[in-house]
This record gives structure tokens, C-alpha cells and sequence, in this order.
């Protein structure tokens, strides 16, 4: 048997800051659960949205009494327009799996944060769904972790590398998430590009290059710029060493009048299976 419950929207500011949804309460698992099977993080603006801004925000999940860390992933983005835009388009809603283990008859709690990349004019809200099952889980729990900061695009049409990140205890790669969204629009240019990850602590050198979502701008002034959905590329099985140093780099196909933003973050296990 399985439920769902929520972690309640809740304003993340226009700040650049790491901030507790559910009203800033921790969220207590149902006591028959055994299993964390999957969350699904939903954002929206708060009003208005600027031109040239995007809401670029990572989800973090935490807990005083379950030992499930890392769990910090990027939600997809939503983006702004040029001029005095008429629409914006909210990504299609995704799940991100977790196979976390908890504990039969307790009342384990979660603190679930967002933290926006880049400072907005208007807030964003996020709201995470928790779903459970009352069976333990045999599939392998997933961890997550992204960059700690977002990389400028730059104008060129050229390859642009991205921050490193460290994974520690980590066994096999799983999942790749590319983020690219635009900074300020312009009309007639679009993003498209792909991004590359790299590590001399993988088991092989096997290419990982993985297409971003391309975002088409059309004529005009006033014009909104839509991401329909956030790729998540999945059933890599890549090895890792047990400390894995993992660099990644953007190759933009077009050049823009003006710069955009990029990251990029990662799904992996812990355990052989």
C-alpha cells in the first residue's frame, strides 16, 4: 500500500538563501511507512515575473533521525521572457526516486528546503509530494547532489567549463540533470547546446555528453520563453571511486547577444547491487 503527502508551498524570498518549506516545519512520516519511494518538487512565481529572470532553485531534503544525505537536486527552472511578456510556461511535473528505508512505527521527521541560484524581483514557492510505502524497499536508495553555484554562459559559441563537484561514497553514477536557461531574452536567439561530464575517477572513459533542453525565442518585444521539460538522463551505471572529483563543461551551438546560466546535478548509489 502506498500514500502521498505534502510538504506545503511556501515563499523562498528573492534572496539567494536555503529556506524550510511546510510553513518552516519539519514534516513527520506516517508511522505505517517503510519506504520513502519518490518526491515530486513543484515551484511557481509568486506574481509577476521580470524579464531576463529565472526561477533556477535546487530542493533539499534533510533529517535529524533518517540517514539519507545527500539528497539536494534542481528543480526545473522556470524562465522569463523579453519585454512586457504575456505567458510563462511551468515544467511538466517529474518524480525523483529515493528507495529511502525508514522506520517502521516512528514518527522520523524531514526538513525540506529550497535555495534559489539566482536572486529574483518576485519570490518563487516551492512544495515538495512525499510518496510512501508501507513495504520495506529491495531496489537501491538514490542520493543526490548538485553544483553549489550556477556558471554564465558567456555570448560565444564555444565550450564554457562549469564548477567542479565532489562525490563522496559514491559507487555507480545514475543520473545526469542538465540545466541551461537564458539570462536576458533577445529576440530570434535561441539557447542550444549540450553539456559534457568528466572525472579521472570514473571506472572508464566512456563519453558522457547529454543534450540540454534547447529554448527557441521568437520575434517581437514582448515575448515568453518556455521550457516544457526538464531532461533527467538515466541508466548510466557508471563506477565511481569512493571519492570522485566530476567536472562538467557546456559547448553552446549559438551565439546569444546575451549571457545565459548553466548547472548541472547528479543521481547516484552507494551500495553494490
Amino acid at each position: 500500500m502506498t500514500s502521498w503527502d505534502i510538504a506545503t508551498p511556501t515563499s523562498l524570498g528573492t534572496a539567494v538563501a536555503k529556506t524550510e518549506i511546510n510553513g518552516g516545519q519539519p514534516l513527520t512520516k506516517p508511522t505505517q511507512a517503510q519506504t520513502l519511494i519518490e518526491v515530486v518538487p513543484y515551484m511557481s512565481s509568486t506574481g509577476n515575473m521580470t524579464a531576463g529572470q529565472t526561477n533556477l532553485t535546487k530542493c533539499i531534503i534533510e533529517s535529524n533521525s533518517i540517514n539519507l544525505l545527500p539528497k539536494q537536486f534542481i528543480v526545473p527552472p522556470i524562465q522569463a521572457g523579453l519585454g512586457t511578456f504575456g505567458s510563462s510556461l511551468t515544467p511538466m511535473l517529474d518524480t525523483v526516486e529515493c528507495n529511502t528505508p525508514l522506520q517502521l512505527g516512528s514518527t522520523q521527521q524531514f526538513q525540506i528546503y529550497g535555495e534559489n541560484y539566482i536572486a529574483n524581483t518576485v519570490a518563487n514557492k516551492l512544495g515538495v509530494g512525499l510518496h510512501y510505502s508501507t513495504a520495506q524497499t529491495n531496489k537501491k536508495e538514490m542520493f543526490y547532489d548538485s553544483v553549489a553555484n550556477e556558471t554564465a554562459t558567456g555570448t560565444s559559441a564555444t565550450t564554457v567549463q562549469g564548477e567542479n563537484l565532489t562525490i563522496n561514497d559514491g559507487t555507480f553514477l545514475e543520473t545526469i540533470t542538465p540545466v541551461l536557461v537564458n539570462g536576458v531574452v533577445t529576440a530570434g536567439e535561441s539557447f542550444i547546446g549540450s553539456m559534457s561530464i568528466s572525472s579521472n575517477d570514473f571506472e572508464n572513459s566512456l563519453p558522457l555528453k547529454v543534450p540540454c533542453q534547447p529554448t527557441s525565442v521568437a520575434l517581437g518585444s514582448a515575448i515568453g520563453v518556455g521550457l516544457a521539460k526538464q531532461p533527467v538522463y538515466k541508466n548510466i551505471h557508471m563506477g565511481m571511486k569512493s571519492s570522485c572529483l566530476i567536472s562538467h563543461n557546456l559547448t553552446i551551438d549559438e551565439a546569444q547577444t546575451a549571457s545565459g546560466n548553466f548547472a548541472v546535478g547528479y543521481g547516484y548509489t552507494k551500495n553494490w547491487f
